[in-house]
């Protein structure tokens, strides 16, 4: 949906208005409603920052075990001393 210029001038100064008359400023309430967007869309974009940052490789490969890890341990032999 396209909307012109003109319907959304008429859009905002009807908003503006409105929130005159009960006290508020315009550019106040519009600060409001980007935070309350970003807000509700912070999952996204912290999945969006994070495969910018490319942390989710990171944490895959934190949840990978390491091939140090996967060796197992033989127990050495102790010398035995005679007396």
């Amino acid at each position: 949906m396209t909307i012109s210029q003109k319907e959304l001038k008429k859009s905002k100064d009807l908003v503006e208005k409105l929130l005159k008359v009960n006290g508020n400023k315009y550019n106040d309430w519009l600060h409001q409603q980007h935070q309350q967007f970003i807000e509700e869309n912070q999952d996204l974009i912290l999945q969006a920052l994070s495969a910018f940052t490319g942390e989710e490789e990171e944490e895959e490969k934190k949840s990978e075990p390491k091939a140090a890890e996967s060796v197992p341990v033989r127990p050495q032999s102790i010398p035995v001393t005679q007396n």
